[in-house]
């Protein structure tokens, strides 16, 4: 059952940020999960209210959260990642154009430079790369330029686009009721509200969501530790787990027809992947383009009652959305209508006639 277009907010805020790397998945996520809305209310909640805000937080990727939760989510982050720049290696971009290394001195200067040159405006990427030319020469340019998140270790987040191209700008400046919080207490929080999103989960759970090679398995466990008179401890098909105290009742799931975009967050969140995906479907998955390198996370569901049921793609063409789905099993009638109903949904959301084909 999807919820009402006022609560749009609230769905980003519950689900811990919509994975946004990819805008159209990030759009079509919260399609899924708020009725009646289109892929302009997502932007206008972005761009012009600045009621959402994209930036690098989870995994150190692009993501959607709430405007007034952002520092919460980037001083989360700070307590996991490194604070002060560090050195880097010289790097070969996937472009073939090597980068020099750079001392620690080095990135710091960069990352001031950048502050400064977006203090009070947004840049292109490459208006960005020339003011932090102008301030500290051509050192950083290659990097800057290169489309990767590299800004000396500066923590931003993105502005309106210009056409296809993206803007960055200050996260305190871009936020209308920012504040610095405590990283450590912000950590916890952020545990708080993954287990009650995405439990039952272990501390290996949360730390494969949240962060990368940062955050150490011994860290995740004594995260949970510090919280530890917050939890339930639960078995899970024998396997010791965790959920917020007395959040222990787990309704039966209902029965449901998703098309879910590559990167959906319930694929995301989810680390028992065997029970996500049956064999059936894991096989679609490995001779996918993307699935083959990217696994679950990197393709389109078919979801019935929250199980993957095949793939599905789509393509714009003209005015239309062509939309083919390939179940990896004979699909009941019922299943089949729904199918016919969330290519109606994706249509509407987009502005575009569906066309539909149902392998």
């Amino acid at each position: 059952m999807r919820t009402s277009p006022d609560r749009l907010l609230e769905v980003v805020h519950d689900v811990g940020g919509v994975h946004a790397q990819v805008q159209a998945s990030a759009e079509l996520q919260l399609a899924v999960r708020v009725g009646g809305i289109t892929q302009q209310d997502v932007r206008d909640a972005l761009w012009e209210r600045r009621e959402l805000v994209k930036a690098w937080t989870l995994r150190g990727t692009l993501h959607l959260h709430p405007a007034d939760d952002l520092p919460l989510w980037l001083a989360a982050a700070r307590a996991v990642w490194a604070g002060e720049p560090q050195e880097l290696e010289a790097w070969v971009d996937p472009k073939g154009e090597l980068h020099p290394a750079l001392e620690r001195d080095e990135v710091k200067e960069i990352r001031d430079a950048v502050l400064d040159a977006l203090d009070g405006r947004c840049l292109l990427r490459e208006e960005l790369a020339a003011q932090v030319m102008q301030r500290i020469g051509p050192k950083a340019h290659g990097r800057l330029s290169s489309g990767f998140a590299f800004f000396g270790g500066a923590v931003l987040c993105q502005g309106p686009p210009q056409g296809s191209k993206i803007t960055l700008a200050r996260p305190d400046q871009w936020v209308e009721r920012w504040e610095d919080l405590d990283e450590q207490e912000s950590l916890r929080e952020v545990c708080r509200r993954y287990l009650r999103t995405y439990g039952p989960a272990t501390p290996k759970d949360f730390a494969e969501w949240f962060a990368s090679r940062q955050f150490k398995p011994a860290d995740a466990r004594a995260l949970f530790d510090s919280i530890g008179n917050e939890l339930d401890e639960v078995d899970v098909d024998g396997r010791a787990a965790f959920v917020l105290l007395g959040d222990t009742d787990f309704p039966l799931p209902a029965v449901s027809v998703r098309l879910l975009p590559e990167y959906d967050v319930y694929v995301m969140g989810f680390r028992e992947r065997d029970q996500l995906v049956p064999d059936a479907a894991r096989r679609q998955v490995a001779a996918h383009g993307r699935g083959k390198y990217e696994g679950p996370a990197g393709v389109r569901f078919l979801m019935i009652d929250g199980i993957a049921a095949g793939l599905w793609e789509r393509k714009k063409r003209g005015k239309g959305i062509e939309l083919r789905v390939t179940p990896s099993r004979k699909l009941e009638r019922a299943e089949r209508a729904g199918i016919d109903a969330e290519a109606e949904r994706i249509g509407a959301f987009l502005g575009l006639e569906p066309v539909l084909t149902v392998e």
